[in-house]
C-alpha cells in the first residue's frame, strides 16, 4: 500500500495568498491555482486585473507541476522537433510545456503544484517560488530552487 501526502485548504491557501501578493507587488494581474498532488484545484485565485483565460492556464500549470513533478518551463524538449513533442496534447490538452507551473515538495515528495498566469516569464516564475517559499515556511521548511535554477535539458542523442 502507497502513503502520499497532499497540501491541506490551509495550505494551499498560503500559497495561493503569497503568489497573489508577489503579482500585486509586480503589477500584474495573475491568476493563482494550487492543486493537489493529484492535479486537482484546491485553490484558484482570480484578482479583479487578471484575464479571464488565465484561469484555465493557471490551473493546468499547476496540474502538470504536480503530476509530472517538476516546472513546467523544464519541458524544452516538448518543442517542435523535440523528443517530447506533441506531450501538450495529453490529457485532454492540459499539459502545459511554458512557464509559470511549480511543484511543490516537501522532504522530497511532491504534495500539490502551484501555477501561476498573467505575467511574463520571469513574473510568473517569481510568483511560483513566491508560493512555494510561503507554504514551505509555514511547515517549518525552506524552499530550495536549486536543482530547478541550474536545470539544464538533457543533451539531444542523434
Amino acid at each position: 500500500m502507497l502513503e502520499h501526502h497532499r497540501l491541506t485548504l490551509e495550505e494551499a491557501e498560503v500559497a495561493a495568498d503569497a503568489a497573489l501578493a508577489e503579482a500585486a507587488t509586480l503589477g500584474v494581474g495573475s491568476v493563482i491555482a494550487v492543486c493537489d498532488n493529484a492535479g486537482w484545484p484546491i485553490v484558484v485565485k482570480r484578482p479583479d486585473n487578471a484575464k479571464a483565460t488565465s484561469v484555465e492556464i493557471a490551473i493546468n500549470k499547476a496540474f502538470t507541476a504536480a503530476c509530472h513533478r517538476r516546472p513546467t518551463h523544464t519541458y524544452t524538449n516538448a518543442q517542435s522537433g523535440g523528443e517530447a513533442f506533441g506531450i501538450m496534447n495529453m490529457h485532454g490538452g492540459r499539459f502545459a510545456i511554458f512557464v509559470g507551473g511549480w511543484p511543490i515538495e516537501v522532504d522530497g515528495e511532491v504534495v500539490g503544484g502551484i501555477g501561476v498566469s498573467g505575467g511574463h516569464t520571469k513574473e510568473d516564475i517569481a510568483c511560483c517560488k513566491a508560493g512555494v517559499t510561503a507554504v514551505l515556511a509555514h511547515l517549518g521548511r525552506t524552499a530550495d530552487f536549486s536543482k530547478w535554477d541550474s536545470w539544464t535539458p538533457p543533451p539531444v542523442e542523434h
